[in-house]
């Protein structure tokens, strides 16, 4: 019988996760926030394949995609079709951006959020057989009333079929639609995922978030995703305000409130980009541990990267996104 909670630990990566119920090996990873590789979920097109390394697991739905004997042998099973009995350790590969397909979904309006005249956060939710496939940091492309646009993903992966996007009114046919003519309950197509802006999963050094104005939107669902996997060491976050005021800095403080290793910063844009630059990294004189991950001007941002690599900073702890 399938345990009420089991670990699974994930080989080679290191990544656990821990398994409630009757949750296939995939449902309780992608509810973590872990990408392992899959296609359809459904059990007919075996991208799922995993081996058992160690533990007892137990199937728990059909599949039509046959496992060769040999392969049963040695530990092979479908994890959209399994759970696991006590703990566990598979071998499974981890998606990267390069690996998910291309996906088109009919959504439905679940919320419509304004927060001023400029800006609203929209909540999506998938149908109940598809689910986005997409990674902390990417964009999609929103159609709906003949208007359309790209915007990032605010949410988490780990967030199941709920999709926040952060939809500004005075950029692309779509923001001035989703103000004025768009209702909870409405079809929104949605197309993607987009970008390589992702979190580095094999890193468990200290991160550095840096936000432009609507730039959050990215680096909310970077934050959330790290914290889901628990790969940061530390977070800071650093938000600009440019164009925008810091819509979300309830959420923000929220999460300084609750967790320990969690600081931000909110600043106004209001200088030259080396100026904002240097206020950014004044507090971290040696970056050698670090990830940077941000959003803004190209200008600034290459201000930003100049100063991190002046303080040791690695040139593959920096991810930068211009929006």
């Amino acid at each position: 019988m399938p345990a009420m909670s089991a670990q699974v630990t994930v080989m080679p990566s290191g990544h656990t996760f821990t398994i409630e119920g009757n949750d296939t090996i995939l449902q309780a990873a992608l509810r973590a926030g872990i990408p392992l590789n899959y296609g359809c979920s459904g059990g007919n097109c075996g991208e799922c394949l995993a081996r058992l390394v160690s533990g007892e697991v137990s199937k728990v739905h059909p599949h039509d995609f046959i496992v060769k004997e040999v392969d049963k042998a040695k530990g092979a099973l479908l994890m959209c079709a399994y759970t696991a009995v006590g703990d566990i350790v598979i071998e499974a590969g981890i998606a990267g951006a390069e690996d998910i397909p291309q996906q088109t979904i009919v959504t439905r309006v679940k919320a419509i959020e304004p927060i001023d005249e400029s800006i609203l956060a929209l909540h999506l939710m998938t149908p109940r057989s598809q689910r986005l496939r997409f990674l902390a940091g990417q964009s999609v492309r929103l159609e709906a009333g003949g208007a359309a646009g790209d915007y990032y993903i605010a949410s988490c992966p780990c967030d199941d079929r709920h999709i926040e996007l952060h939809v500004r009114r005075d950029r692309q046919a779509f923001g001035e639609w989703a103000f004025a003519g768009l209702s909870k309950e409405d079809a929104v197509t949605l197309s993607g995922p987009a970008g390589g802006f992702v979190i580095q999963l094999e890193s468990r050094r200290p991160i550095i978030f840096v936000a432009w104005d609507d730039g959050f939107a990215p680096i909310k669902s970077l934050i959330q995703h790290a914290m889901s996997l628990e790969v940061a060491e530390s977070m800071h976050l650093y938000w600009l305000a440019d164009k925008l005021a810091h819509y979300q800095e309830n959420y923000v403080r929220s999460l300084a409130d609750a967790l320990d290793d969690f600081e931000y910063r909110m600043l106004d844009a209001d200088a030259d980009s080396a100026q904002l630059a240097e206020r950014v990294l004044a507090g971290h004189p040696d970056l050698t541990r670090y990830d940077i991950y941000a959003t803004g001007p190209a200008e600034f941002l290459d201000c930003l990267r100049a100063g991190a690599l002046a303080r040791n900073l690695s040139v593959l702890g920096w991810h930068g996104e211009v929006i």
